[in-house]
């Protein structure tokens, strides 16, 4: 369960911290499919990434994660850290070039 809410947390500040760095000019978005999501509308991609850890979250109830499915739960949640410490580098590095 706390894996599932790192997960929803995780995505919406990643949301948020994307759309502040592309508005601002810092930083564009790395994934294809995203980009062009964005391109779109950027509620559609705020509705992605709120609704598929919210999917997951509702399958949790249904179905506890265990086995391989679990795995897979820890490595997403290990990448979208290592996505979080990508945004914290630019953010100090556009703090640290603008000072």
């Amino acid at each position: 369960m706390r894996l599932c809410l790192f997960l929803l947390i995780a995505g919406l500040l990643d949301a948020v911290l994307t759309h502040v760095g592309i508005a601002s000019g810092i930083v564009s978005e790395g994934n294809p499919m995203m980009k062009l999501v964005i391109e779109k509308s950027w509620s559609y991609f705020y509705i992605i990434k709120i609704f598929l850890p919210l999917t997951l979250l509702g399958l949790f109830y249904l179905r506890p994660l265990k086995g391989w499915i679990r795995t897979l739960l820890v490595s997403t949640c290990v990448l979208y850290l290592s996505v979080l410490i990508y945004h914290m580098v630019w953010i100090a590095l556009y703090f640290n070039s603008a000072a």
